[in-house]
């Protein structure tokens, strides 16, 4: 059985070293969504990307600081969304916010919640 229904995705893409009150941004983004109620959070590293000042980051060996980008994709209905977007723009200060509608299927196989 699939359920489906029309939400809003934020994309945030910020650089790995950001913080807020002096944690990671994403970990910041995502402990503040999950307060206030929203659907679903999930933070992705990237592994190669550039921005507004065109520099390449991408991973270096030995773990060496490498400012690489991080992806935090936020879904849930508008209302839930408007309602956080202020706080999320005072969190980042320097980055990338992208807004979409998108469709999210909750897929249910043989009892199981996929």
């Amino acid at each position: 059985m699939k359920e489906c229904a029309k939400v809003e995705r934020i994309t945030c893409i910020v650089d790995e070293d950001r913080t807020h009150n002096g944690e990671p941004l994403y970990r910041a983004i995502v402990e503040e969504a999950q307060k206030a109620g929203i659907a679903g959070a999930t933070v992705n590293k990237g592994i190669m990307g550039y921005g507004a000042g065109k520099r390449v980051s991408q991973e270096k060996p030995m773990g060496r600081n490498s400012n690489l980008p991080v992806i935090i994709r936020i879904v849930d209905d508008k209302e839930k969304l408007d309602a956080f977007s202020d706080q999320l723009c005072d969190m980042i200060q320097q980055g990338i916010i992208l807004r979409e509608p998108v469709t999210m299927c909750l897929v249910r196989c043989g009892g199981k919640t996929l």
